[in-house]
């Protein structure tokens, strides 16, 4: 009786089991599913985040072939987006060639509208801008050239040593340093203009005091006998002829002021007409003609 009874409990038990295998089968198919999914769509997205577009969309395409995920709306809003930014990227490229450097730029930002992380495309957008400083730096159009080297510097996260150097450059070259030589025409130019003024002055005040001498004498003996009238007269113009011979005695003093005013001046004109010799140091930073970068130079 016993196997009977056992054979008709598994008998009835049966179609429980194979619902369970069945629905265990199922899930792990769907994992492994979901798993390839995954895998397919993380490696799609790090491509497309460095706009590697054409690799990028054969994992989105892979997406598709996975079981349950073929009409999976976000593979197929990629693989359109990468279709567009290969478009869009042979068209600026080939615009860069025939030389339409505006047209390429307005064609790779467009191509950022559509993939901000595009870091394909910030290279490229960074490369143009650093040649076309270099070319501007070369024709010594320094201001431009600047402007070109911070637009590069926006775009790039691996060459901003070599542009912030070449930036530098172009700044101590439109705003150099004050140079020594300025200090001493400052000095120059003043010891002239306080000499020459103190001279003026000591010859202003002889002149006065031998005019006021001049005009006492006259009031006091109009008719130029010698003879000074009341005292009073005669102490007035003895203080005015005391005075002027206190001045007269300062025509070294004055001369003395002359002559410093005139080397000094002299010295002022020579520093104003003679510009310094540039002295070019050993090793002399510039833009690489060729591609992007600096080159040093040696000079002898």
């Amino acid at each position: 009786m016993k196997k009977p009874v056992l054979l008709l409990l598994l008998l009835l038990a049966a179609p429980t089991i194979r619902a369970t295998w069945a629905t265990d089968s199922y899930h792990v198919i769907t994992t492994r599913a979901d798993d390839e999914y995954d895998r397919y769509k993380k490696k799609g997205d790090d491509l497309y985040r460095e706009g590697r577009y054409l690799e990028a969309r054969r994992q989105y395409q892979n997406c598709l072939l996975v079981p349950n995920f073929e009409n999976d709306p976000y593979a197929k809003e990629q693989i359109d987006n990468c279709t567009r930014g290969l478009s869009l990227r042979q068209q600026a490229d080939d615009a860069l060639q025939q030389g339409k450097g505006a047209d390429a730029v307005n064609l790779y930002k467009q191509l950022l509208t559509v993939n901000a992380n595009d870091a394909v495309t910030k290279a490229q957008l960074a490369d143009y801008y650093e040649r076309q400083g270099n070319t501007l730096f070369n024709q010594k159009r320094y201001a431009e050239a600047r402007s070109q080297y911070q637009q590069a510097l926006s775009y790039t996260t691996t060459r901003q040593g070599t542009i912030q150097l070449q930036l530098d450059n172009i700044n101590r070259i439109l705003n150099p340093p004050p140079s020594k030589r300025i200090g001493l025409k400052v000095a120059t130019g003043a010891v002239a203009v306080g000499a020459a003024a103190y001279a003026a002055f000591l010859h202003s005040d002889f002149q006065n005091k031998r005019n006021a001498v001049i005009q006492l004498g006259q009031t006091a003996d109009p008719t130029n006998s010698g003879s000074i009238g009341p005292d009073d007269l005669n102490r007035q113009y003895q203080d005015a002829y005391d005075a002027a011979q206190v001045a007269a005695s300062k025509t070294g003093l004055f001369k003395a002021c002359v002559g410093v005013a005139a080397v000094a001046t002299l010295a002022e004109v020579y520093l104003l007409v003679r510009k310094p010799k540039a002295k070019p140091t050993a090793w002399q930073v510039h833009p690489a003609t060729e591609s992007w970068g600096l080159t040093l130079r040696r000079g002898f």
